[in-house]
Protein backbone atom coordinates (compact mmCIF):
# COMPACT_ATOMS: atom_id res chain seq x y z
CA UNK A 1 0.00 0.00 0.00
CA UNK A 2 1.23 3.17 -0.67
CA UNK A 3 1.58 5.82 2.13
CA UNK A 4 0.21 9.24 2.10
CA UNK A 5 2.61 12.42 2.36
CA UNK A 6 2.15 15.41 3.87
CA UNK A 7 3.87 18.68 1.91
CA UNK A 8 5.16 21.23 3.80
CA UNK A 9 7.08 24.52 3.16
CA UNK A 10 10.37 23.34 3.94
CA UNK A 11 12.88 24.89 2.04
CA UNK A 12 15.75 26.42 4.03
CA UNK A 13 13.60 29.08 5.90
CA UNK A 14 10.47 27.29 6.28
CA UNK A 15 11.56 24.12 7.91
CA UNK A 16 11.18 25.10 11.47
CA UNK A 17 7.85 25.98 10.57
CA UNK A 18 7.22 22.75 9.12
CA UNK A 19 8.30 21.06 12.46
CA UNK A 20 6.17 23.43 14.41
CA UNK A 21 2.96 22.72 12.33
CA UNK A 22 3.47 18.50 12.17
CA UNK A 23 0.81 17.54 14.78
CA UNK A 24 -1.67 19.92 12.51
CA UNK A 25 -0.35 17.95 9.24
CA UNK A 26 -2.81 19.15 6.40
CA UNK A 27 -3.55 16.07 4.20
CA UNK A 28 -3.95 18.25 1.29
CA UNK A 29 -3.81 15.70 -1.26
CA UNK A 30 -6.97 14.74 0.18
CA UNK A 31 -8.69 17.30 -0.45
CA UNK A 32 -8.33 17.09 -4.22
CA UNK A 33 -11.31 16.25 -5.60
CA UNK A 34 -10.45 12.30 -6.78
CA UNK A 35 -6.64 13.09 -5.93
CA UNK A 36 -5.16 10.51 -3.33
CA UNK A 37 -1.28 10.39 -4.45
CA UNK A 38 1.79 8.75 -2.54
CA UNK A 39 4.74 9.80 -2.69
CA UNK A 40 5.59 11.55 -6.29
CA UNK A 41 6.92 8.88 -8.32
CA UNK A 42 4.23 8.69 -11.41
CA UNK A 43 3.10 11.50 -14.01
CA UNK A 44 -0.02 11.19 -12.79
CA UNK A 45 1.95 12.45 -8.83
CA UNK A 46 3.52 15.39 -10.71
CA UNK A 47 0.64 16.01 -12.51
CA UNK A 48 -1.55 16.37 -9.69
CA UNK A 49 0.44 18.36 -7.33
CA UNK A 50 0.38 21.26 -10.19
CA UNK A 51 -3.38 21.01 -10.40
CA UNK A 52 -4.02 21.26 -7.11
CA UNK A 53 -5.11 24.85 -7.49
CA UNK A 54 -6.51 25.40 -3.95
CA UNK A 55 -2.63 26.08 -3.33
CA UNK A 56 -0.71 26.82 -6.20
CA UNK A 57 -3.61 29.30 -7.98
CA UNK A 58 -5.23 30.59 -5.30
CA UNK A 59 -2.86 31.20 -2.69
CA UNK A 60 -0.40 34.44 -3.74
CA UNK A 61 -0.29 37.25 -1.89
CA UNK A 62 -2.74 40.17 -1.42
CA UNK A 63 -0.48 42.83 0.41
CA UNK A 64 0.05 44.82 -3.22
CA UNK A 65 -3.86 45.36 -3.45
CA UNK A 66 -3.81 46.30 0.61
CA UNK A 67 -1.42 48.43 0.24
CA UNK A 68 -2.70 50.15 -2.67
CA UNK A 69 -4.44 53.27 -3.15
CA UNK A 70 -8.30 52.11 -4.65
CA UNK A 71 -10.15 51.97 -1.25
CA UNK A 72 -9.95 53.36 2.69
CA UNK A 73 -11.03 51.74 6.16
CA UNK A 74 -13.41 53.56 8.37
CA UNK A 75 -11.45 53.99 12.00
CA UNK A 76 -14.41 51.60 13.21
CA UNK A 77 -13.15 48.51 11.01
CA UNK A 78 -9.07 49.53 11.03
CA UNK A 79 -9.98 49.59 15.05
CA UNK A 80 -11.37 45.96 14.81
CA UNK A 81 -8.52 44.33 12.48
CA UNK A 82 -5.83 43.00 14.27
CA UNK A 83 -2.11 44.34 14.94
CA UNK A 84 -0.49 43.05 11.73
CA UNK A 85 -3.78 44.39 9.13
CA UNK A 86 -3.69 47.60 10.84
CA UNK A 87 0.33 47.93 10.41
CA UNK A 88 -0.48 46.42 6.79
CA UNK A 89 -2.75 49.17 5.73
CA UNK A 90 -0.97 51.62 6.90
CA UNK A 91 1.96 50.90 5.15
CA UNK A 92 4.57 50.47 8.45
CA UNK A 93 7.99 49.52 8.24
CA UNK A 94 7.85 46.30 10.52
CA UNK A 95 5.42 43.56 11.92
CA UNK A 96 2.99 43.90 9.20
CA UNK A 97 2.35 39.95 8.50
CA UNK A 98 1.53 37.90 11.27
CA UNK A 99 4.08 35.04 12.40
CA UNK A 100 3.70 31.65 11.32
CA UNK A 101 0.87 31.80 8.93
CA UNK A 102 1.53 34.23 6.66
CA UNK A 103 1.31 35.43 2.48
CA UNK A 104 5.41 34.31 2.94
CA UNK A 105 5.29 30.82 4.00
CA UNK A 106 2.40 30.74 1.44
CA UNK A 107 4.51 31.43 -1.39
CA UNK A 108 6.98 29.25 -0.81
CA UNK A 109 4.85 26.63 0.14
CA UNK A 110 4.12 27.28 -3.71
CA UNK A 111 7.67 27.47 -4.65
CA UNK A 112 8.59 23.84 -3.05
CA UNK A 113 5.86 22.19 -4.54
CA UNK A 114 7.59 23.13 -8.07
CA UNK A 115 10.56 22.20 -6.50
CA UNK A 116 9.69 19.06 -5.14
CA UNK A 117 7.89 18.23 -9.00
CA UNK A 118 10.95 19.40 -10.54
CA UNK A 119 13.44 17.17 -8.55
CA UNK A 120 11.24 14.07 -9.50
CA UNK A 121 11.38 14.91 -12.70
CA UNK A 122 15.11 14.72 -12.84
CA UNK A 123 15.32 11.50 -11.26
CA UNK A 124 12.56 9.83 -14.14
CA UNK A 125 15.02 11.35 -16.81
CA UNK A 126 16.71 8.23 -18.89
CA UNK A 127 14.96 5.54 -16.70
CA UNK A 128 12.03 4.82 -19.65
CA UNK A 129 9.46 7.56 -19.12
CA UNK A 130 8.26 9.33 -22.18
CA UNK A 131 10.44 12.28 -22.33
CA UNK A 132 7.92 14.78 -24.01
CA UNK A 133 6.11 14.39 -21.00
CA UNK A 134 8.56 14.95 -18.40
CA UNK A 135 9.57 17.86 -20.48
CA UNK A 136 5.79 19.40 -20.34
CA UNK A 137 5.18 18.30 -16.73
CA UNK A 138 8.61 20.21 -16.14
CA UNK A 139 7.61 23.01 -17.70
CA UNK A 140 4.39 23.57 -16.00
CA UNK A 141 6.28 23.34 -13.14
CA UNK A 142 8.79 26.19 -14.28
CA UNK A 143 6.01 28.38 -15.12
CA UNK A 144 4.70 28.20 -11.38
CA UNK A 145 7.63 28.63 -9.37
CA UNK A 146 8.34 31.80 -11.91
CA UNK A 147 5.08 33.55 -11.42
CA UNK A 148 5.39 32.80 -7.58
CA UNK A 149 8.86 34.45 -7.66
CA UNK A 150 7.62 37.48 -9.86
CA UNK A 151 4.49 37.69 -6.53
CA UNK A 152 7.03 37.66 -4.43
CA UNK A 153 9.44 39.95 -5.92
CA UNK A 154 6.23 42.63 -6.26
CA UNK A 155 5.51 42.66 -2.51
CA UNK A 156 8.99 42.26 -0.88
CA UNK A 157 11.44 44.18 -3.07
CA UNK A 158 11.76 47.36 -4.34
CA UNK A 159 11.28 49.19 -7.58
CA UNK A 160 13.60 48.03 -10.54
CA UNK A 161 16.39 50.70 -10.84
CA UNK A 162 19.08 50.06 -13.28
CA UNK A 163 21.56 51.72 -10.86
CA UNK A 164 21.22 49.77 -7.67
CA UNK A 165 19.40 46.44 -9.43
CA UNK A 166 22.29 44.31 -8.53
CA UNK A 167 22.56 45.33 -4.68
CA UNK A 168 19.39 45.96 -4.00
CA UNK A 169 18.19 43.06 -1.69
CA UNK A 170 16.07 40.42 -4.22
CA UNK A 171 14.32 37.49 -2.81
CA UNK A 172 15.57 33.92 -1.92
CA UNK A 173 15.67 31.77 -5.17
CA UNK A 174 14.91 28.60 -3.71
CA UNK A 175 15.57 25.71 -7.08
CA UNK A 176 16.03 22.96 -5.04
CA UNK A 177 13.69 21.15 -2.47
CA UNK A 178 16.96 20.29 -0.55
CA UNK A 179 15.80 21.93 3.04
CA UNK A 180 19.77 21.77 3.80
CA UNK A 181 20.54 24.49 0.89
CA UNK A 182 21.52 28.01 2.43
CA UNK A 183 19.05 30.51 2.37
CA UNK A 184 20.43 33.91 0.95
CA UNK A 185 18.58 36.65 -0.73
CA UNK A 186 19.38 36.98 -4.19
CA UNK A 187 19.78 40.80 -5.77
CA UNK A 188 16.57 42.30 -7.61
CA UNK A 189 18.76 42.26 -11.04
CA UNK A 190 19.11 38.10 -10.17
CA UNK A 191 15.71 37.79 -9.21
CA UNK A 192 14.35 39.12 -12.36
CA UNK A 193 16.74 37.15 -14.61
CA UNK A 194 15.61 33.81 -12.61
CA UNK A 195 11.91 34.61 -13.49
CA UNK A 196 12.46 35.32 -17.20
CA UNK A 197 14.76 32.48 -17.79
CA UNK A 198 12.33 30.46 -16.58
CA UNK A 199 9.53 31.54 -18.65
CA UNK A 200 11.81 31.85 -22.00
CA UNK A 201 12.44 28.08 -21.40
CA UNK A 202 9.09 27.01 -20.82
CA UNK A 203 7.76 28.64 -24.08
CA UNK A 204 8.53 25.88 -26.62
CA UNK A 205 7.02 22.90 -24.39
CA UNK A 206 3.62 24.36 -23.62
CA UNK A 207 0.76 24.99 -25.80
CA UNK A 208 -0.53 27.74 -27.20
CA UNK A 209 -3.85 27.59 -24.82
CA UNK A 210 -4.17 25.33 -21.74
CA UNK A 211 -6.82 22.64 -20.96
CA UNK A 212 -8.19 24.85 -18.52
CA UNK A 213 -7.07 28.47 -17.45
CA UNK A 214 -5.36 26.97 -13.91
CA UNK A 215 -3.32 25.36 -15.98
CA UNK A 216 0.55 26.95 -18.00
CA UNK A 217 -0.14 27.75 -21.53
CA UNK A 218 1.98 29.72 -24.06
CA UNK A 219 -0.34 32.89 -24.04
CA UNK A 220 -0.14 32.55 -20.18
CA UNK A 221 3.79 32.64 -20.48
CA UNK A 222 3.83 35.40 -22.63
CA UNK A 223 1.47 37.81 -20.60
CA UNK A 224 3.65 37.16 -17.54
CA UNK A 225 6.75 37.61 -19.25
CA UNK A 226 5.26 41.02 -20.22
CA UNK A 227 5.15 41.93 -16.46
CA UNK A 228 8.26 41.31 -16.14
CA UNK A 229 9.35 43.47 -19.25
CA UNK A 230 7.35 46.15 -17.99
CA UNK A 231 8.53 46.07 -14.32
CA UNK A 232 11.95 46.46 -16.00
CA UNK A 233 10.95 49.67 -17.69
CA UNK A 234 12.01 47.28 -21.17
CA UNK A 235 9.11 48.72 -23.21
CA UNK A 236 9.88 47.61 -26.42
CA UNK A 237 10.04 43.55 -24.89
CA UNK A 238 7.56 44.41 -23.08
CA UNK A 239 4.78 45.14 -25.97
CA UNK A 240 6.12 42.04 -28.03
CA UNK A 241 4.84 39.87 -25.04
CA UNK A 242 2.05 41.30 -24.79
CA UNK A 243 1.39 41.05 -28.70
CA UNK A 244 2.52 37.11 -28.72
CA UNK A 245 -0.10 36.80 -25.67
CA UNK A 246 -2.50 38.49 -27.79
CA UNK A 247 -2.01 36.67 -31.38
CA UNK A 248 -3.07 33.56 -29.46
CA UNK A 249 -6.31 34.94 -26.97
CA UNK A 250 -7.87 38.63 -27.42
CA UNK A 251 -11.48 38.00 -26.33
CA UNK A 252 -12.95 40.68 -24.72
CA UNK A 253 -16.41 40.32 -22.63
CA UNK A 254 -18.48 43.70 -24.02
CA UNK A 255 -19.84 45.23 -20.72
CA UNK A 256 -23.68 45.84 -22.59
CA UNK A 257 -24.20 42.53 -22.15
CA UNK A 258 -23.45 41.87 -18.42
CA UNK A 259 -26.06 42.49 -15.82
CA UNK A 260 -25.34 45.82 -14.00
CA UNK A 261 -27.63 45.23 -11.19
CA UNK A 262 -26.43 41.91 -10.15
CA UNK A 263 -24.13 41.08 -7.02
CA UNK A 264 -21.14 40.00 -9.31
CA UNK A 265 -21.57 40.76 -12.75
CA UNK A 266 -18.32 39.87 -14.16
CA UNK A 267 -18.36 35.38 -14.30
CA UNK A 268 -15.54 33.13 -13.66
CA UNK A 269 -13.46 32.40 -16.06
CA UNK A 270 -15.14 34.92 -18.31
CA UNK A 271 -14.02 35.02 -22.40
CA UNK A 272 -11.00 37.53 -21.39
CA UNK A 273 -8.80 35.13 -18.52
CA UNK A 274 -6.01 33.61 -19.71
CA UNK A 275 -4.50 32.15 -16.83
CA UNK A 276 -6.67 31.62 -13.34
CA UNK A 277 -4.95 32.78 -10.04
CA UNK A 278 -6.44 35.11 -6.93
CA UNK A 279 -4.94 36.57 -4.11
CA UNK A 280 -5.45 35.56 -0.72
CA UNK A 281 -5.41 36.61 2.92
CA UNK A 282 -6.80 40.49 2.00
CA UNK A 283 -8.53 40.36 5.51
CA UNK A 284 -8.52 44.26 5.30
CA UNK A 285 -9.95 43.83 1.26
CA UNK A 286 -13.23 42.18 2.42
CA UNK A 287 -15.87 43.86 0.28
CA UNK A 288 -17.65 44.80 3.42
CA UNK A 289 -14.70 46.62 4.83
CA UNK A 290 -12.95 48.16 2.24
CA UNK A 291 -14.66 51.21 0.58
CA UNK A 292 -13.70 52.93 -2.57
CA UNK A 293 -11.85 55.81 -2.65
CA UNK A 294 -13.77 58.95 -4.12
CA UNK A 295 -10.39 59.73 -6.05
CA UNK A 296 -10.73 56.57 -7.87
CA UNK A 297 -14.87 56.56 -8.27
CA UNK A 298 -14.81 59.78 -9.63
CA UNK A 299 -12.86 58.87 -12.33
CA UNK A 300 -15.42 57.09 -14.09
CA UNK A 301 -18.06 58.90 -16.38
CA UNK A 302 -21.47 58.40 -15.84
CA UNK A 303 -21.83 56.50 -19.52
CA UNK A 304 -18.59 54.45 -18.31
CA UNK A 305 -20.43 51.18 -17.78
CA UNK A 306 -17.85 50.08 -15.26
CA UNK A 307 -19.28 52.53 -13.00
CA UNK A 308 -21.92 50.20 -12.06
CA UNK A 309 -20.56 46.86 -12.99
CA UNK A 310 -17.48 47.14 -10.43
CA UNK A 311 -19.03 49.24 -7.86
CA UNK A 312 -22.85 49.69 -6.03
CA UNK A 313 -23.22 51.82 -3.43
CA UNK A 314 -22.91 51.19 0.25
CA UNK A 315 -24.42 54.05 2.35
CA UNK A 316 -22.84 57.36 1.15
CA UNK A 317 -19.76 55.03 0.10
CA UNK A 318 -19.06 52.87 -2.89
CA UNK A 319 -18.10 48.71 -2.39
CA UNK A 320 -16.24 46.59 -4.70
CA UNK A 321 -18.62 43.99 -6.83
CA UNK A 322 -16.48 43.77 -10.16
CA UNK A 323 -14.20 40.55 -9.44
CA UNK A 324 -13.30 38.83 -12.19
CA UNK A 325 -13.09 35.46 -9.66
CA UNK A 326 -17.30 35.82 -10.40
CA UNK A 327 -17.40 36.31 -6.43
CA UNK A 328 -15.75 38.26 -3.77
CA UNK A 329 -12.19 36.90 -4.69
CA UNK A 330 -9.17 38.72 -5.98
CA UNK A 331 -8.25 37.61 -9.52
CA UNK A 332 -4.96 38.51 -10.31
CA UNK A 333 -4.33 36.56 -13.46
CA UNK A 334 -3.13 37.07 -16.63
CA UNK A 335 -6.23 38.57 -18.94
CA UNK A 336 -7.06 40.21 -22.21
CA UNK A 337 -7.38 43.88 -20.84
CA UNK A 338 -4.46 43.76 -18.75
CA UNK A 339 -2.81 42.89 -22.11
CA UNK A 340 -4.56 45.63 -24.09
CA UNK A 341 -3.25 48.03 -21.99
CA UNK A 342 0.44 46.94 -21.68
CA UNK A 343 0.58 47.08 -25.50
CA UNK A 344 -1.35 50.40 -25.66
CA UNK A 345 1.74 51.74 -23.11
CA UNK A 346 4.43 50.26 -24.81
CA UNK A 347 3.38 51.11 -28.44
CA UNK A 348 3.04 55.21 -27.15
CA UNK A 349 6.60 54.50 -25.53
CA UNK A 350 7.70 54.32 -28.64
CA UNK A 351 6.06 56.54 -30.65
CA UNK A 352 3.47 54.55 -32.12
CA UNK A 353 0.16 56.58 -31.54
CA UNK A 354 -1.96 55.53 -33.66
CA UNK A 355 -1.62 51.68 -32.52
CA UNK A 356 -1.56 52.42 -28.76
CA UNK A 357 -5.18 54.36 -29.78
CA UNK A 358 -6.34 51.41 -31.55
CA UNK A 359 -5.78 49.15 -28.26
CA UNK A 360 -7.20 51.86 -26.25
CA UNK A 361 -10.18 52.57 -28.09
CA UNK A 362 -11.19 48.71 -28.40
CA UNK A 363 -10.81 48.14 -24.92
CA UNK A 364 -13.02 51.43 -24.20
CA UNK A 365 -15.84 50.36 -26.58
CA UNK A 366 -16.69 47.34 -24.94
CA UNK A 367 -16.68 49.35 -21.59
CA UNK A 368 -18.93 52.50 -22.36
CA UNK A 369 -22.99 52.05 -23.24
CA UNK A 370 -23.76 51.23 -26.80
CA UNK A 371 -23.56 54.43 -28.64
CA UNK A 372 -22.03 56.85 -26.05
CA UNK A 373 -18.03 56.15 -26.67
CA UNK A 374 -16.75 58.23 -29.32
CA UNK A 375 -13.19 57.12 -29.55
CA UNK A 376 -10.36 59.01 -28.46
CA UNK A 377 -7.88 61.07 -30.92
CA UNK A 378 -4.45 61.76 -28.77
CA UNK A 379 -2.26 63.20 -30.82
CA UNK A 380 0.25 63.99 -28.23
CA UNK A 381 2.15 61.41 -26.60
CA UNK A 382 2.54 62.69 -23.20
CA UNK A 383 -1.39 63.70 -22.92
CA UNK A 384 -2.16 59.65 -24.11
CA UNK A 385 0.42 57.85 -21.67
CA UNK A 386 -0.88 60.14 -19.02
CA UNK A 387 -4.58 58.68 -20.15
CA UNK A 388 -3.78 55.62 -20.62
CA UNK A 389 -2.20 55.20 -16.85
CA UNK A 390 -5.61 56.18 -15.96
CA UNK A 391 -7.14 53.67 -17.32
CA UNK A 392 -5.05 51.16 -16.24
CA UNK A 393 -6.16 51.84 -12.97
CA UNK A 394 -9.60 52.54 -13.39
CA UNK A 395 -10.03 48.79 -14.95
CA UNK A 396 -7.63 46.89 -13.45
CA UNK A 397 -8.90 47.29 -9.89
CA UNK A 398 -7.84 45.04 -7.05
CA UNK A 399 -5.93 42.92 -9.97
CA UNK A 400 -2.22 42.83 -7.64
CA UNK A 401 -1.26 45.76 -10.97
CA UNK A 402 -1.83 48.96 -9.11
CA UNK A 403 0.95 48.85 -6.14
CA UNK A 404 3.80 47.89 -9.27
CA UNK A 405 2.24 50.35 -11.32
CA UNK A 406 3.26 52.86 -8.60
CA UNK A 407 6.72 51.60 -7.80
CA UNK A 408 7.48 51.63 -11.79
CA UNK A 409 6.16 55.05 -12.68
CA UNK A 410 7.49 56.69 -9.41
CA UNK A 411 11.43 54.86 -10.12
CA UNK A 412 10.46 57.17 -13.52
CA UNK A 413 9.58 60.28 -11.68
CA UNK A 414 5.81 60.69 -11.66
CA UNK A 415 5.86 61.63 -7.74
CA UNK A 416 2.77 59.46 -6.09
CA UNK A 417 1.96 60.29 -3.04
CA UNK A 418 0.15 57.74 -1.01
CA UNK A 419 -1.52 59.03 2.08
CA UNK A 420 -4.03 57.10 4.91
CA UNK A 421 -5.21 58.17 7.85
CA UNK A 422 -6.82 55.86 10.88
CA UNK A 423 -7.05 55.90 14.47
CA UNK A 424 -5.94 59.60 14.76
CA UNK A 425 -2.69 59.06 12.93
CA UNK A 426 -1.53 60.27 9.33
CA UNK A 427 1.12 58.05 7.37
CA UNK A 428 2.16 59.37 3.85
CA UNK A 429 4.37 56.88 1.24
CA UNK A 430 6.84 58.92 -0.16
CA UNK A 431 7.79 58.21 -4.09
CA UNK A 432 10.75 55.13 -4.14
CA UNK A 433 10.05 55.23 -0.30
CA UNK A 434 11.86 51.94 1.39
CA UNK A 435 8.79 50.84 2.67
CA UNK A 436 7.35 50.07 -0.37
CA UNK A 437 9.69 46.56 -0.19
CA UNK A 438 7.28 45.24 2.36
CA UNK A 439 9.09 44.31 5.40
CA UNK A 440 9.41 39.84 5.87
CA UNK A 441 7.96 38.15 8.19
CA UNK A 442 10.12 38.42 11.74
CA UNK A 443 9.76 34.88 12.46
CA UNK A 444 11.15 34.02 9.14
CA UNK A 445 14.27 36.26 9.58
CA UNK A 446 15.23 35.14 13.03
CA UNK A 447 15.03 31.28 11.51
CA UNK A 448 16.71 31.85 8.16
CA UNK A 449 19.28 34.64 8.96
CA UNK A 450 18.67 36.43 5.93
CA UNK A 451 18.39 40.33 5.68
CA UNK A 452 15.39 42.55 6.42
CA UNK A 453 14.10 45.15 4.01
CA UNK A 454 16.27 48.38 4.85
CA UNK A 455 14.48 50.95 6.83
Amino acid sequence: MKRKICLFPIGGLLIILAILNLTGCEKFLDEKPDQKLATVETLEDMQGLLDYYLRVNYKDPAADNICADDYFLTDAVYNARDEYDRNLYMRRGSKVFSLKNNAWQDAYYVVNICNTVLDAVDKKRGKGVDAVSLDFISAQAKFLRARTFLNIINVWTLAYQPSSSDTDLGIPLRLKADFNAQTTRASVAESYRQVIADLREVLPKLPAKASTPVRASKAAAYGILSRVMLQLHDYTTAGKYADSCLQIHAELMDFNKLSTSASFPILQLNAEVIFESRASGAGPLSQTRALINPELYGLYENDDLRKTVFFKPSGADFIFKGYYAGTTGYFNGIATDELLLTRAECHVRNGKINEALADLNRLLKNRYKTGKFTPLQLNDARLLLARIKIERRKELVFRSVRWTDIKRWNAEGDGIVLSRTAGGETITLMPNSLNYALAIPEDIISLAGISQNLR
